[in-house]
């Protein structure tokens, strides 16, 4: 794709675990799951991030499915690389996962949202996704849950700072 349309959208290519996060506000609790591309639940693996959804949940009254990345953060907030979150993938014990939590923080980079309450977003164009994604994530815990990075016309400077960064793409 050119670098330069007045079409087309922008963003990084995040190095990370690919995540199908649902968050469904009860009338006593939030659930939230969240599920890697290969269909792995990845719930139990990012507390920080359970809880900051669930805070965001409790503000909501209707379901939602977001699709996002799960980034490691460097301690200035920055996303790192898949290999910064290797060490969190196979962990099976609580202890070491709130361990894990507390010394390499995470987020969520959500770039997508698919459902809405009962509403399948899916056939919508994806500016119009993306104008209902900025406004439902509005008050989310913004270190935690995040909205990806977007360039609307022209990607050429976000491509030279992926190719400067180090950046997957």
């Amino acid at each position: 794709a050119p670098l330069s349309d007045p079409d087309l959208v922008y963003e990084p290519k995040y190095d990370g675990i690919r995540a199908l996060v649902s968050v469904t506000p009860r009338a006593r609790a939030v659930e939230v799951s969240i599920a890697s591309r290969l269909g792995n639940d990845k719930t139990a693996q990012f507390p920080e991030l359970v809880a900051a959804l669930e805070a965001w949940g409790r503000r909501r009254k209707a379901p939602a499915l977001l699709d996002g990345e799960i980034v490691a953060l460097d301690p200035q907030g920055e996303p790192l690389g898949f290999e910064k979150l290797q060490d969190r993938i196979h962990l099976t014990s609580a202890r070491d996962v709130a361990r894990l939590a507390a010394e390499k923080p995470v987020a969520l980079m959500v770039f997508d949202l698919l459902r809405d309450g009962d509403q399948d977003l899916c056939g919508l164009a994806l500016t119009e996704r993306r104008r209902r994604l900025e406004r439902a994530l509005r008050g989310a815990p913004a270190r935690t849950i995040r909205i990806s990075r977007q360039e609307r016309g022209d990607g050429v400077a976000l491509m030279a700072e992926a190719r400067a960064r180090g950046w997957e793409g």
